[in-house]
């Protein structure tokens, strides 16, 4: 009968943990991931702002900025059970450049910033990331 308690014990935290391990995630997907891969419509650039991006959580959101051979090369890129997209489009300087940071924390912490660029040519940037869903993320300009 000794056996009794721990064993009690064992199956009490094995119940009490398994949600909170089925809640973590993936550690095959990294925090953040660049999609080169799709390239959105125009219609990206009147809904995002500089410096303030589209946040696509479904295949069915995305379809409203993406072709559709870009939205099936996005797809396979990303799992939107487990990931967000951040769909950046903005026009201006040629030299503007989208930078981020990775804050070594748990779960990570990513802060997005434009750099100006100082030439006056108008130019069409977008970026897009799949950032996986439990990361913090900001964008400032």
């Amino acid at each position: 009968m000794p056996l009794t308690k721990p064993l009690l014990l064992i199956a009490a935290l094995t119940i009490l943990t398994t949600p909170a391990i089925a809640a973590m995630p993936d550690a095959s997907i990294p925090p953040i991931q660049e999609v080169a891969s799709a390239a959105p419509t125009g219609e990206a650039f009147g809904a995002a702002k500089r410096g303030t991006p589209l946040v696509l959580t479904s295949a069915d959101e995305a379809s409203k900025y993406f072709g559709e051979e870009a939205l099936a090369a996005l797809e396979d890129a990303v799992d939107f059970e487990k990931q967000t997209v951040l769909l950046f489009a903005w026009r201006g300087s040629g030299q503007d450049k989208l930078n981020y940071v990775v804050a070594e924390s748990f779960p990570e912490q990513i802060t997005f910033s434009i750099q100006p660029g100082r030439t006056r040519d108008l130019r069409s940037h977008v970026k897009v990331f799949a950032l996986r869903k439990n990361v913090k993320w900001s964008a400032g300009r």
